[in-house]
């Protein structure tokens, strides 16, 4: 682990390591994406709903100047007014609380689907080291968040000064407008720099999204030690899986080798091929291979038929046959029908003189 973790991270990540990654949070997330959508969404509120809010304010206005003229308040009138105020404070707060509720998890969920993970809430004692703050402070990251920081003041400073420079004859003529001509003007002077740095947001936006997903895909590349490493946990390693198949292959063969005993016949090459037959007219419709090999596994087939009394029929051209186009526990092809009845035929015969 101590050499992958120095060599080069130069391959792709797996699908196993994004999924991972995932799980612990590390996901291709961008604050300014939200931000800029929260904006927006905010934009288009006020918008629609926007000249009712401000009638609601300034009938709030209205009430409470109108109230402070009365000789005494008492505590019905205060509760009243009081009541009043909740219900127009409400029209204008509920509307930006909702939409950035619900923009929020949009944007969130936009960006990187439904991950819900507390991982990156747990406190690590990683975090606590020095060094490792140090790092974090001079990372790309950190970089990239002070680049942006810069860009952000840099482009409130040049809109705003922009704005004031082309509405400052606008903003001159508001002194010597009435309250309700100023409040209307002042909002439309405040949308047009808001709407401005909307549009410049939406830009820093594309390219932080773009960053990220690139910040996060070099994050998790991978060395070739580590590819390697993954590809054994996933398949296996590849000696241990070579072992169990040489053990499934031993069991296997010491199963094959307790049926010839009970076989009719082995038909052999004579050395380098050999098949053990068994045949039963009530529940087989033609011979069944209990046993198959070729050479040691072949002679090891012969040699156990010979001490079961079983009869080895010499055939090189038919045992060779078998053994390539038929599998164990298979029936014989139909096309050694003919050659295995007369062998068969054969061994019941010497059988039947035996006894």
């Amino acid at each position: 682990m101590a050499e992958s973790s120095t060599q080069e991270k130069t391959e792709a990540p797996s699908q196993k390591r994004r999924e991972d990654a995932r799980k612990e949070g590390q996901v291709a997330f961008s604050r300014e994406v939200s931000g800029v959508a929260l904006l927006g969404s905010f934009l288009l509120v006020f918008y629609f709903l926007g000249p009712m809010m401000v009638e609601a304010f300034g009938d709030a206005f209205r009430q409470a100047f109108i109230n402070l003229s009365l000789a005494e308040l008492t505590t019905p009138m205060l509760v009243e007014l009081t009541n009043g105020y909740m219900r127009d404070a409400v029209f204008v707060v509920v509307p930006f609380f909702l939409t950035a509720l619900v923009v929020g998890i949009l944007a969130s969920v936009v960006q990187v689907g439904f991950n819900l993970t507390g991982k990156p809430l747990i406190p690590k004692l990683e975090k606590l080291s020095p060094l490792k703050g140090f790092g974090r402070i001079f990372s790309k990251q950190a970089f990239s968040e002070f680049l942006k920081s810069v860009f952000k003041i840099g482009v409130i400073s040049y809109i705003g000064y922009y704005t004031f420079n082309t509405s400052l004859q606008h903003i001159i003529e508001l002194f010597d407008t009435d309250a309700s001509h100023l409040l209307y003007d002042s909002g439309e002077i405040i949308g047009e720099f808001v709407f401005r740095l909307f549009l410049a947001f939406v830009i820093l936006a594309i390219f932080d999204f773009i960053f990220q997903r690139w910040s996060l895909e070099q994050k998790l590349k991978m060395s070739k030690q580590e590819v390697k490493e993954e590809h054994k946990q996933l398949e296996g390693d590849p000696a241990l899986k070579a072992r169990i198949r040489q053990v499934q292959q031993q069991l296997s063969q010491a199963r094959m080798m307790q049926e010839v005993p009970d076989s009719d016949v082995v038909i052999s090459n004579p050395t380098h091929f050999a098949i053990a037959l068994k045949y039963d007219r009530e529940y087989m419709q033609a011979p069944q291979i209990v046993a198959k090999g070729m050479d040691y596994t072949a002679l090891r087939i012969i040699e156990i038929a010979g001490e079961n009394d079983v009869m080895v029929y010499h055939h090189p051209g038919v045992a060779r046959a078998i053994y390539f186009q038929a599998e164990l526990g298979d029936s014989i092809p139909e096309e050694f029908y003919k050659a295995v009845a007369e062998i068969l035929a054969f061994v019941y015969k010497a059988q039947k003189k035996k006894r």
